[in-house]
């Protein structure tokens, strides 16, 4: 019975059905009655627990496995005749290998006693304590309730609700008053702007607009967008990542439309594409790109935005009414709260983009929790280092500028020392980015046992982490980097719910290799399920329930009615595909995923669309896509197989997918196979998969002067590759925008020659880069 409890225990603890484990065959022959072979020792275990069976039965079947196997042991002692030697002898101890975690139970009169053994190095005491907790709990509970299924056995109370948020609150500050159930997102920026006025609200690269600009220029160019586009409609956003996209987001939300954001950087096609998915009536865009999106959107209204200034015909001294000199102020409230405010496209593993669909009282809903949790008020300057076509966006632009914070557009790939220059020059106090961005913002400083406050971001009072996994040397480059009075809070929230877990980090949080995601955020409800759907109090997959979920995907019912569904009770309910553990405190940690799917600086990558994308291609029969992540941070890798008697052009498919495919998505090394390696049950056999190919191509030219080997130290170096070619694209080679900066700043620091961005762009080359440093020397 004990091994029977102590089975469910490890699946609620690890999520596994098919376990391993180790009985002494002695001990157990003994309690059970049950013959063991003399000497057999302990004896290995394979069992498969069913947890949606009684616990009754499982008992009877795992003791008559364990019965079957002491009958016939794969292993036994025996003893083993020696030929006489003669030798030195030396006394050596040889002690049985001890288990990471053992259970022990013990007779005493009436009552058993458990007793758990564990090795320290792995697991802290309270884990250890907790873990044998739940085996009791459990066991006292399968007594009175032998034919419960095993799932539904508790092992203990439901995790009470955290504590209050413990973030500081500045002095000043007054929370947001919630939304009410009329209430768009509209309405509250244009109570907002009314009672700013001429506060900052948003500048970036081209320039600064107040309160009352942008709430004026945003209407000028809404009344441009024609009348039949409102609620129900989809109005594509072409903007650079500077104040234009936050203006065309107020432009567009004005009409009672949900807007598409596009990124300038994509290729033509995918724009396209995407335009064409959402059936967009209009394009709202930057001036100097009205050309390209007129030749994007195929017919449909292209509308450039309207930055131009103060609107003259307004009355100077009325600086209350946001709507003073534009006629009919009250035709642009935003529409219905239900309606949606906008789509932002995810990856999808069909092949096809996901458009996740946001109605705009959920995103309400989520700024001013957001601003609530954060403490974002009129004071304080909020950088928007996110583009608005990623999520985490949404979080930043609305939680500022619903509250009068001020929203400053930053480039988030600048070299390290200029991005903490920018920080500084805007008194940033909140600083919200992925893992990724925050380890390149710190990337150039000494180790954090050595480094010491930096002065550039004194101002910054709390760092928000998301989209990734972040770690405990995360944590400590936080401590060392920033004020002492600064916090640090680690969360996850998928495009589907936009907020759902915060947790405050803190020197606790030092102990372990993973920063929690924490606990849910006001309004958010979750849980943990098994594989079948079932809530399990430990470790499983994440399921976000309540109002704040998004609708579903656009134009895609099979996928929606997939990850979303309506529980008996009315709640809607969201699969993340998100593993998680629940720790001892209810705090959650994240796992992994339960699929393919996987995160490159913070975006969300389903290897299904590359793989399609590719089997596009002529030349292409086979593509599977794998991640290497031998050097820091993941990189995608394409398998590819031909469809003709020649191997696949490595460079014709990496330019076709950069036609087609965002920059994050295009795999890191293309390798050309003659077949896929396949397994004895004839499915793919992806540990048989070779590695990329970092060694030179034949014929290829390799560096040979000494600024050319030099350029090559710091290029493998940043690449981590051993072998670099003279003229090998460093983009093609391995490279990505962040690492294209820390090759720069290298080159600067140690060749004392700062190359420009652009001129290094144009031709990434190693030949390319000596030649420039040579000509500037």
């Amino acid at each position: 019975m004990v091994l029977t409890g102590w089975a469910a225990v490890l699946n609620r603890h690890t999520g596994q059905r098919d376990l391993l484990l180790g009985v002494d065959a002695a001990r157990f022959a003994e309690a059970s009655n049950a013959d063991a072979p003399a000497g057999t020792g302990i004896v290995p275990l394979r069992v498969e627990l069913r947890p949606e069976a009684p616990f009754a039965a499982e008992l009877r079947r795992f003791y008559d496995h364990v019965v079957d196997v002491l009958r016939k042991p794969l292993v036994t002692r025996a003893s083993v005749p020696l030929r006489a030697v003669t030798g030195p002898v030396s006394p050596q101890a040889v002690r049985r290998a001890a288990p990471d975690v053992a259970l022990s139970m013990e007779r005493d009169g009436a009552d058993t006693v458990l007793s758990l053994h564990y090795n320290a190095s792995l697991f802290m005491r309270t884990t250890a304590a907790w873990m044998l907790g739940h085996c009791a709990a459990l066991l006292s509970e399968a007594v009175a309730k032998p034919e419960q299924p095993v799932r539904d056995l508790r092992v203990q109370d439901t995790p009470s609700a955290a504590d209050a948020w413990p973030l500081p609150t500045p002095d000043g500050f007054t929370a947001p008053a919630p939304a009410e159930r009329d209430e768009t997102l509209v309405g509250r920026f244009r109570r907002t702007a009314a009672a700013q006025g001429d506060r900052i609200a948003v500048t970036g690269p081209s320039g600064t607009l107040t309160y009352r600009e942008l709430d004026r220029s945003t209407s000028r160019t809404a009344r441009r967008i024609p009348r039949a586009v409102g609620p129900g409609r989809v109005v594509g956003l072409l903007c650079a990542h500077d104040i234009g996209s936050v203006a065309g987001v107020w432009s567009v939300l004005k009409t009672g439309a949900a807007y598409v954001p596009l990124d300038p950087r994509q290729p033509d096609s995918r724009l396209t594409r995407l335009l064409l998915d959402a059936d967009a009536d209009a394009i709202v865009c930057d001036p100097d790109l009205a050309d390209r999106a007129a030749s994007l959107s195929r017919g449909i209204h292209v509308v450039p935005l309207d930055l131009s200034g103060p609107d003259t015909t307004a009355d100077p001294t009325d600086a209350g009414d946001p709507g003073a000199g534009d006629p009919d102020p009250g035709d642009l409230d935003g529409g219905d709260p239900d309606a949606l405010a906008y789509l932002l496209h995810t990856s999808g593993s069909s092949g096809r983009p996901k458009a996740v669909m946001q109605t705009q009282s959920n995103v309400l809903a989520h700024a001013l929790v957001y601003a609530t949790r954060i403490r974002i008020g009129p004071g304080d300057q909020v950088p928007l280092l996110a583009r608005y076509n990623f999520d985490a966006a949404v979080m930043d632009l609305y939680g500022a500028l619903l509250t009068g914070a001020t929203l400053h557009v930053l480039d988030p790939l600048l070299p390290a020392a200029q991005l903490r220059d920018r920080l500084a020059d805007a008194e940033a106090s909140v600083v919200h980015c992925t893992p990724t961005l925050f380890r390149h913002l710190l990337g150039d400083l000494p180790p954090p046992e050595a480094a010491q406050p930096v002065a550039a971001l004194r101002s910054v009072r709390v760092v928000v982490l998301g989209g990734e996994e972040a770690t405990q040397q995360d944590l400590r480059g936080f401590l060392a980097a920033f004020p002492a009075t600064s916090r640090l809070v680690n969360g996850l929230g998928p495009t589907e719910c936009t907020m759902a877990v915060q947790h405050l980090a803190g020197r606790a949080d030092l102990g372990g290799t993973v920063l929690p995601v924490g606990h849910p955020v006001e309004g958010v409800q979750v849980r943990l399920v098994d594989p079948d759907g079932h809530p399990t109090e430990l470790c499983g997959e994440l399921e976000i329930r309540g109002e704040r979920i998004a609708s579903g995907y656009w134009n895609q019912p099979e996928v929606t009615a997939a990850a979303f569904r309506t529980d008996a009770d009315g709640t809607r309910c969201y699969r993340t595909g998100d593993l998680a553990r629940r720790r001892a405190d209810g705090a959650l940690v994240f796992r992994g995923r339960k699929d393919r799917q996987i995160k490159i600086r913070g975006h969300r990558v389903e290897p299904g669309e590359i793989e399609a994308v590719l089997r596009g291609h002529p030349t292409v029969a086979e593509a599977v896509l794998t991640v290497d992540t031998r050097q820091s941070g993941a990189r995608l890798v394409a398998h590819v197989t031909p469809a003709t008697a020649f191997l696949p052009d490595v460079d014709e498919l990496r330019g076709y997918l950069a036609r087609i495919l965002p920059e994050h998505a295009v795999p890191w090394r293309i390798v050309a196979l003659e077949r896929l390696p396949l397994g004895p049950t004839g499915k793919l056999d992806r540990s048989a998969l070779p590695a990329p190919e970092e060694a030179v191509s034949r014929g290829a030219e390799t560096p040979r002067t000494p600024t050319e080997l030099a350029v090559a130290g710091i290029w493998c170096r940043v690449l981590g590759i051993a072998s670099p070619e003279l003229h090998g694209n460093f983009m093609a080679s391995g490279g990505d925008s962040i690492r294209t900066l820390d090759l720069l700043v290298a080159v600067k620091d140690e060749l004392g020659v700062e190359v420009p961005l652009t001129e290094f762009l144009a031709a990434p080359t190693i030949a390319t880069l000596a030649h420039v440093i040579e000509r500037e020397k």
